[in-house]
């Protein structure tokens, strides 16, 4: 102990650093270990794809955690516009949980994320395509600021931007990611002040055979190899049905990318030959000597200094016994401070509007070499406080008794300091981000010794998605945000940079900052984010992020009604109002209605509790003409103004809770439609299926069934049982159940299938014989003709019959995965394709089969009424009653 104070002596100094929000200390002596092995590295790579899936965890696994290279992933999109294994939730929503899981991804892989600003808007087939919806500027300009702000040394494409890629948003991003490693040092086309400083990649690197990753070598402290680090992390795709890749791919590892890469192109060893080089580096200089060369020379002698001390830290560390090589890591980062004290930081530029707001000029240029040192600077800055603050065995936990502060408000929080090193420790100052300034006495904390400092926490924004919001088509908005990634309620400053610039992981609303002293060294370190201690019964312990919230919310259960046009209605709605003040609330209401429609039961006030939820349920009669309506519900008070707005949590086990708000309105979409009195349903649902509902709401009656139920049931009490978009392939017992479902349609009912997305896998579903091409054939232009082959189809004509008016408006696509070949013993009414492919009359396929009748559809049905689409709804109810008697009777 003596020899820990001893041997801690240097000039003070003051760090602070972002830490990713997740709980800051988790790991121990493997996080250790990583924090000490990335001290002496300073090469940086970055790896750029199209879709969350699309990244390479072997090998930002063996970069990041292996070889402790500065790694960051990518994602032109959020995936958006993919489809949904485990949840209803579709677009930004979905966006939003496959944010957070390659956030979780990037948590155990060791990486960092980034985003453009482009929306998944499904799937495309080529670049030409693609680019008709993202503005190849818009996209390439983010991408640019994004090599500016990390600036690596190298480039790895996962997509080779030619037409094997196989997806048009793949072929753009290959091809938008090459055009950006020339493009990050063009400072006409992309202007210092809104792009930030010119940056020069060095190698460009795509998928191929030539250097070989060795992805299973094995990491003694972590126990495992470096594969087996990537299968867990490629898991958290649980969205995307991969989270039993592990168990479905065994230990030898999964058949997407990584093991090879191949030079495309390089800056530094042209006269090397691709196929000759053993690393991606070769001819990059990746130690502390590059950083000497171009640092001025008023900073040379400290920054030798951080070398020496981060080789003695690698060398000296034990792993039972970390506070030995504390003393070292402190006077790295006192050496560290002092670097950075004596050097200009080099920031992406704020937009000219906000240099302006904010009455400051724009920074001086920074060369090249101030460039790379300053990145060097910030990555080593970040892992030396970590490590000083696992290696000291200070545990710090920041926490508040709710998960949401309101607007206004304020709440105290407890900071809990617990040493479990070896050395005393002198707290000398606590502060937590969007808490008020306390007159914190310094005190010294003995080994073993535990304190609870309180805190009050006031003003936090609210812990929506920040980048939703003023979504232009198939881009969202151009954002700025502050530069440490901090959520603050107002922030007009020089650090506000372009959001894509600041990476994902780096985003908090609070920071809990200590300022230490160990023997004469002060040091201010970030300790993570105040967080919510909750208990689940099934999930035990969870650390959820704290956040603002309005104090009052208003929400409806969903925001789309589905009506019968013309008709006239009675329905209940159910308003949920919340409160998240600390004391009453007495507000008016006012609805707002569209003409022909009466609303009873709205209280002309309501006084709510602090904390309290109440329902208010509302009662709408009247008739609608066909369209889409809009209704809504506002409250008012003089003190806070309107209150117009809810939102719900999406709460998945394996990533952090989402926060989804939406205005406190909704759609009523009348629609013209006929639903036969005989027509009854047992609906077995799929992967992003919330149809049952609207079928319900415009008038069928429907039984939703689980598949572990359907053996149990008495099927004949229905006309039609419909399984759900890949609902075979979610829920691999539902195959056992298949003869049942071929003898009801045998018997005479009704049995329709929608699409699955490997359907040659569960032949036993088919009635004939279907065959699919690789890939499979798609109608991806949501506005393709649609030719009538069979006009006086049931399924066209019965109940409802359908015109050309009824393909207009659909949304994202037609159809998927339809088959190329169709046994002729099939009816097919449609045929439709996409402009210069072949014909395709895979759409619905209808066969009599027994006494009943068999349809297998392909059409998107689980996005089209979600998103309103009319026509999808009235040839949805015709499907169902396909099989049902054209005497019967629509329902009144």
């Amino acid at each position: 102990m003596t020899a820990f104070c001893t041997n801690l002596t240097g000039a003070a100094l003051a760090i602070t650093i972002a830490l990713p929000a997740a709980h800051a200390q988790d790991g121990g002596a493997p996080k250790l270990d990583q924090l000490v092995r990335r001290l002496a590295t300073s090469a940086r790579v970055l790896v750029i794809g199209a879709h969350p899936d699309d990244e390479d965890t072997k090998t930002i696994a063996w970069l990041a955690r292996g070889r402790q290279v500065e790694t960051a992933y990518l994602s032109l999109t959020r995936g958006d516009g993919g489809q949904n294994f485990i949840g209803n939730e579709l677009g930004e929503p979905l966006g939003a949980i496959r944010t957070e899981e390659l956030l979780a991804a990037r948590r155990i892989d060791g990486g960092r994320q980034y985003f453009t600003r482009a929306f998944d808007f499904g799937f495309s087939k080529n670049a030409e395509e693609t680019a008709k919806h993202w503005p190849r500027d818009s996209v390439l300009g983010d991408v640019v600021t994004v090599i500016r702000a990390f600036r690596p040394q190298v480039i790895y494409s996962i997509w080779s931007g030619t037409r094997a890629d196989g997806h048009g948003h793949h072929e753009f991003a290959g091809l938008v990611a090459r055009e950006a490693f020339d493009a990050a040092i063009d400072t006409v086309r992309f202007p210092v002040r809104r792009y930030g400083e010119p940056w020069m990649p060095l190698k460009f690197y795509v998928r191929g055979a030539g250097i070989t990753i060795p992805v299973n070598e094995y990491d003694p402290v972590a126990g495992r190899t470096y594969n087996e680090i990537a299968l867990e992390s490629r898991s958290q795709h649980r969205s995307q049905g991969l989270g039993d890749v592990a168990v479905r791919t065994g230990r030898g590892g999964f058949a997407l990318f990584g093991g090879s890469l191949v030079r495309a192109v390089t800056r530094v060893n042209e006269s090397v030959d691709p196929a000759a080089e053993k690393s991606i580096f070769d001819g990059i200089d990746t130690t502390f000597k590059r950083l000497l060369l171009s640092a001025p020379a008023r900073v040379q002698d400290n920054l030798e200094g951080v070398s020496i001390k981060a080789d003695s830290a690698h060398a000296l560390l034990n792993l039972r016994e970390p506070w030995r090589v504390a003393p070292i890591l402190a006077r790295m980062t006192s050496s560290i401070q002092q670097v950075r004290s004596q050097f200009v930081r080099c920031a992406v530029r704020v937009m000219p509007q906000f240099i302006s707001r904010a009455g400051v000029g724009a920074p001086p240029r920074c060369t090249a070499g101030e460039l790379d040192l300053d990145a060097a600077l910030e990555t080593l800055e970040r892992r030396a406080t970590q490590a000083l603050l696992a290696a000291a065995e200070l545990r710090v936990d920041a926490v508040v008794s709710r998960e949401m502060l309101a607007f206004g408000d304020s709440l105290p929080a407890v900071i809990t300091i617990t040493n479990h090193g070896r050395a005393a420790i002198t707290i000398a100052d606590v502060r937590v981000t969007g808490g008020a300034r306390s007159g914190f006495e310094a005190m010294t904390l003995q080994p073993g010794a535990t304190i609870d400092v309180p805190q009050r926490i006031i003003g936090l924004p609210d812990l929506r998605p920040w980048w939703i919001g003023g979504r232009d088509e198939a881009m969202f908005a151009a954002k700025q945000s502050p530069l440490d990634g901090m959520a603050r309620v107002s922030a007009v400053s020089s650090d506000l940079v372009p959001s894509v610039a600041v990476s994902e992981e780096m985003r908090r609303m609070t920071d809990v900052r200590l300022t230490l002293e160990l023997g004469g060294v002060s040091a201010v370190v970030s300790a993570g984010p105040v967080h919510f201690l909750s208990a689940d019964p099934l999930l035990g312990i969870q650390h959820r992020p704290f956040g603002g919230v309005p104090s009052v919310t208003l929400e409806f259960d969903r925001n789309l009604e589905w009506i019968p046009a013309g008709r006239p209605m009675d329905r209940m709605l159910r308003v949920t109002v919340k409160s998240f003040a600390n004391g009453p609330r007495t507000f008016t209401l006012r609805v707002v209605a569209p003409a022909g429609i009466t609303v009873d039961s709205v209280p002309p006030s309501i006084t709510i509790e602090a904390f309290e939820q109440q329902e208010i349920f509302l009662r709408l009669r009247g008739v609608l003409k066909p369209g889409r309506h809009e209704f809504g519900i506002v409250g008012s008070d003089p003190t806070t103004g309107l209150f117009a707005e809810g939102f719900s949590a999406i709460i998945y086990p394996h990533i952090r809770p989402i926060y989804r708000y939406r205005t406190s309105g909704l759609y009523l979409n009348a629609v013209e439609i006929e639903v036969p009195q005989r027509l009854t349903v047992a609906y077995v649902q799929g992967v992003g299926d919330d149809n049952a509902v609207f079928l319900r709401q415009l008038g069928v009656p429907v039984t939703v069934i689980t598949p572990a139920e359907l053996p149990q049931w008495d099927l004949s009490r229905f006309s039609t049982v419909v399984v759900g978009t890949r609902a075979f392939e979610a829920n691999r017992a539902l195959v056992a159940s298949a003869p049942r479902l071929m003898d009801f349609a045998k018997n005479g009912g009704t049995l329709v299938i929608q699409y699955g997305q490997n359907p040659a896998s569960t032949p036993q579903v088919f009635p004939f014989p279907l065959t699919w091409s690789q890939p499979a054939e798609r109608v991806t232009v949501e506005a393709a003709p649609v030719t009538v082959l069979d006009p006086k189809s049931k399924v066209l004509t019965f109940p409802n019959r359908l015109g050309d008016d009824d393909w207009k408006g659909w949304v994202q696509e037609r159809a998927l995965y339809m088959p190329s070949t169709v046994d002729p013993r099939y009816q097919s009414p449609l045929e439709m394709h996409d402009p210069g492919e072949k014909e395709n009359r895979g759409a619905i396929l209808m066969t009599p089969i027994g006494k009943g009748v068999y349809v297998y559809t392909t059409l998107s049905l689980f996005r089209q009424l979600p998103g309103a689409v009319p026509g999808a709804a009235r040839l949805f109810v015709n499907l169902l009653s396909a099989g049902v008697p054209q005497a019967s009777r629509p329902t009144p």
